[in-house]
């Protein structure tokens, strides 16, 4: 997984993250799943097509899609007619969601305290939000309350074993860091390993969950505690977890079979 952040040549914008190019080429991944279209330069001719001119020897298009499928370039989500992110939204609904998800800047390694992480929460799928929060505010309350992270709740996430369920245990994980939780942290992270045999198989991810996997295991450390007060920050990477529960399984499944021995005896 690269890990190098690319500097630009002489004064220019800042330094783009490794993470932000993976994140874009997630993002475009999404776009062409969902429009049908083979490559990058027929969803620009779909999206962005004014500004494709054929001309008596070729064709003058502005090629920055093709950059964003191998996340060369970067789209900028700022307010512009041809901002690429709602252009493509406009035709492929709910494409924009996989960009502007607030998984990236917990795997950039922004800080971000308990409100931002609730607000994240609260605006991730409906489905999801409704497995996470209360269906309705209390008296005197302006929001529903966050209900019990518990085995339930933890197993109909895995049972919805989307994106955005994934999403809510690395922002579980974040907000263990700013509530010193080690519970709420172990907790979090067992929702993620449950997840990523589910996430890895998805079209959506599958392309890339292992810079995907790999850019959690780094941001979301399991803590071992070498005294009350000593800890260690420890990185257990998914290929490790994905060897553990495909030996489980092996073992489980013996454990299922037959015992032809006691068969050939009777």
């Amino acid at each position: 997984m690269p890990s190098t952040i690319i500097k630009p040549k002489g004064r220019g914008r800042p330094p783009t993250h490794p993470v932000d190019r993976l994140r874009t080429r997630i993002w475009f991944h999404v776009v062409k799943l969902r429009s049908g279209l083979p490559n990058a330069g027929a969803i620009e001719l779909k999206v962005d097509g004014e500004h494709v001119r054929k001309r008596d020897v070729d064709v003058l298009r502005p090629t920055k899609w093709g950059f964003y499928a191998d996340g060369e370039k970067v789209p900028d989500d700022n307010p512009d007619p041809r901002n690429a992110i709602e252009q493509a939204e406009a035709s492929f609904s709910g494409s924009a969601r996989w960009f502007r998800s607030p998984i990236w800047p917990v795997l950039r390694g922004e800080h971000c305290d308990r409100y931002d992480i609730d607000r994240a929460l609260r605006q991730l799928q409906p489905d999801v939000v409704e497995i996470l929060f209360e269906s309705e505010s209390r008296e005197h309350e302006t929001l529903p309350r966050p209900k019990s992270f518990d085995a339930e709740c933890k197993a109909r996430l895995v049972s919805l074993g989307c994106f955005d369920s994934l999403v809510a245990s690395v922002l579980w994980v974040a907000l263990s860091e700013e509530i010193a939780s080690p519970e709420l942290r172990e907790t979090a992270l067992s929702l993620y390993h449950e997840l990523q045999q589910v996430m890895k198989d998805q079209p959506e991810i599958s392309p890339f969950f292992q810079d995907l996997f790999s850019w959690i295991d780094k941001r979301c450390k399991h803590w071992v505690y070498l005294s009350p007060n000593q800890r260690m920050d420890v990185v257990i990477f998914w290929q490790g977890v994905q060897d553990n529960a495909e030996k489980l399984a092996l073992v489980n499944c013996s454990l299922a079979l037959p015992d032809d021995s006691s068969d050939s005896q009777s």
